[in-house]
């Protein structure tokens, strides 16, 4: 332990550096709440802490389900990044609390904790900080994980500092591993009480607002429209480069592109507009023209069940580079046939699913993208048949969330 406080030590200026950059883009973020201070005291009935927008998303299911079971109580969320906050915002409105994790530093966990009156923590997927969950410990805090992922990689890492991550893995009083393997590495550093109860994404719920809305409905009928989400640097140039392929075989085609991050949505346009002439923002301009266009910037947040409901064909993106992928679960769950690129191990279990059952196709590189989008934007038939195997692969994986409720004590 007293090398991480050491680290933590040296650290300190680059961890200032980006509070700071957070407060100077985002005017929704608290350098004070980042250090520890709380305003008033906190008093609420489950916290739940989401790193950022994945987690704020993935958790809406649970949130739904507990809230409908415990409609009296209350609920805080925290988060660490001001557009996670932002999403906790647009989904919850007022319905849960929020408030930023502070930083791991000794004094502004206690801070924080010395303020906060809730006995049990449940932190979505695998944010484990040392003094937070050490400190949850010293204050009688009950501690579970839940829709636990640990891949090979991290594994390694975590390995490294054996003693240290044996010492904080047996802190938590459940750990919930979304499937068998995550639960036998986490066993394997040492972590007691792992159950696995499956994925909770899986049993989210396609607002009906989503349903109703059906841009598609506004476009020609001769559109035929791919999303590229979730994307990252270097990888909108290689969907653009896919893109043009397609408008020489599909001259209405439209891509969707969704980058990850909003602060790279003016970027991403840039970058666009040197690839096509005809390229608009969602912000910009309405659905019913979208038509007319090569590529739209998805520069909005909370929309990305709609762009996926519009389109033929949907790729997961952080996938054609080793970022790992992100959740082709929702384009199941709409029925979407699904790309991905070959770096999929934040998703392997659950991408290697959706291939096995005939919904979901590998692309290694741009131009294996470009030859799989043709056959599909080529064939409505194949379209609906991998379409209908995705969502029986989603709807056959659903249950996490009651299991999951059940395992914190909280379906009373």
């Amino acid at each position: 332990m007293w090398a991480y406080q050491i680290l933590l030590k040296l650290l300190t200026p680059f961890i200032f550096i980006k509070l700071k950059r957070f407060a100077d883009n985002h005017e929704n973020y608290s350098i004070s709440q980042a250090l520890g201070e709380v305003e008033s005291r906190i008093s609420v009935d489950l916290w739940i802490h989401c790193a950022s927008v994945g987690e704020v998303l993935a958790v809406r299911p649970l949130v739904a389900e507990w809230q409908r079971l415990h409609p009296q109580k209350k609920l805080l969320i925290t988060t660490m990044t001001p557009t996670g906050a932002a999403q906790v915002d647009q989904l919850f409105k007022h319905n849960v609390q929020h408030h930023y994790l502070p930083v791991d530093f000794k004094k502004s966990v206690k801070r924080f904790l010395d303020k906060i009156l809730c006995s049990k923590l449940v932190i979505v997927e695998t944010e484990m900080w040392p003094n937070l969950l050490m400190q949850c410990q010293q204050n009688d805090i009950e501690v579970f994980l839940i829709n636990a992922r640990l891949s090979e990689r991290s594994l390694k890492k975590y390995l490294k500092f054996a003693s240290l991550s044996k010492k904080i893995m047996q802190i938590p009083k459940k750990i919930c591993a979304h499937d068998g393997a995550d639960a036998k590495r986490f066993e394997q550093l040492g972590a007691k009480n792992v159950c696995v109860t499956g994925n909770i994404k899986f049993d989210l719920t396609v607002p009906n607002t989503v349903l109703e809305s059906n841009w598609r409905s506004l476009f020609s009928d001769e559109t035929l429209v791919w999303v590229g989400a979730s994307t990252h640097e270097d990888e909108e140039t290689l969907l653009c480069e896919s893109h043009k392929v397609i408008k020489q075989h599909h001259p209405h085609a439209l891509l969707i592109l969704v980058p990850r991050h909003p602060e790279r949505f003016e970027d991403v346009y840039k970058l666009a507009k040197l690839h096509f002439t005809r390229v608009a923002k969602r912000s910009e301009v309405s659905a019913e023209n979208w038509s007319g266009y090569d590529v739209i910037i998805g520069d909005s947040m909370g929309e990305l069940l709609s762009y996926y409901h519009c389109s033929d064909v949907a790729f997961v993106g952080g996938s054609l580079i080793k970022r790992g992928g992100h959740n082709p679960i929702e384009p199941a769950l709409l029925s979407k046939p699904i790309l991905v690129g070959e770096h999929t191990f934040n998703f392997k279990e659950i991408t290697q699913g959706l291939i096995d059952e005939g919904a979901g196709l590998i692309c290694h590189d741009e131009s294996a993208l470009a030859s799989r989008l043709l056959k599909l934007l080529g064939d409505s038939g194949l379209r609906m048949s991998m379409g209908e195997k995705a969502l029986f692969f989603a709807r056959r994986n659903q249950g996490a969330v009651g299991r999951v409720l059940s395992r914190i004590g909280e379906m009373e």
